[in-house]
């Protein structure tokens, strides 16, 4: 059953309901409104009032979608991470513990970090989506496997570095898959006291690690 034809079916069920009543001495009008079946209200209004019920959807539509786009434009960007290789899902649980780490609430900003880089440094896709990235200064930390960061390394692209080891917390929890981990502060960073304390945040990582 087609949604058009929902106009022409109530439409026969209001006659129907109509002669009905008629019959019976009565009319639907002279009823309380509050009184009809669940079945009755919906006919009734999307008879008599389903002009402006498709009215009133498309402004809450409208509404709700400029409200989106204002919060879109508004939002404070208080860090932007990019991982090569990363898991996007265990990332957003990075993002959660260094918010709880650096005792960021969500009026003050959000953290964002994208994990959905292509692993193979070597690759076209890889290469571009990263560049994209890093030339519209849209990272200020990357995370990313050895020769990505070789590469970035000899065009001095880096400040403050870290190293992981082999058996790094981030691989533990899955964020990453290699062994060959780097995070580093991007020359061009616009947001560089965040990024030192998200450096931060990952060298006590590093200790943690270790400890264990």
């Amino acid at each position: 059953m087609g949604i058009c034809s929902l106009p022409l079916i109530f439409a026969r069920k209001y006659d129907i309901m109509k002669n009905s009543d008629e019959r019976q001495g009565g009319s639907i009008f002279g009823q309380n409104f509050g009184s009809m079946p669940l079945e009755k209200k919906v006919e009734y209004l999307w008879m008599y009032y389903k002009t402006w019920l498709v009215i009133l959807a498309v402004i809450i539509g409208v509404i709700y979608l400029g409200c989106t786009m204002y919060k879109g434009r508004h939002t404070t960007v208080l860090l932007n991470v990019a991982v090569t290789g990363g898991d996007s899902q265990k990332a957003e649980e990075l993002n959660k513990d260094f918010c709880k780490y650096a005792g960021i609430d969500e009026k003050d900003g959000i953290i964002r970090i994208q994990a959905n880089i292509p692993e193979d440094g070597g690759s076209l896709s890889s290469k571009t989506a990263l560049t994209t990235l890093v030339g519209a200064d849209a990272v200020d930390v990357l995370i990313c496997r050895e020769d990505v960061y070789q590469e970035y390394k000899k065009q001095d692209g880096f400040q403050e570095t870290i190293d992981f080891p082999e058996d790094n917390m981030l691989k533990k929890k899955k964020i990453i898959s290699y062994d060959d981990a780097h995070a580093a502060i991007m020359v061009n960073a616009q947001n560089q006291k965040m990024a030192e304390k998200f450096i931060s945040y990952l060298e006590q990582l590093n200790h943690i690690n270790n400890a264990n």
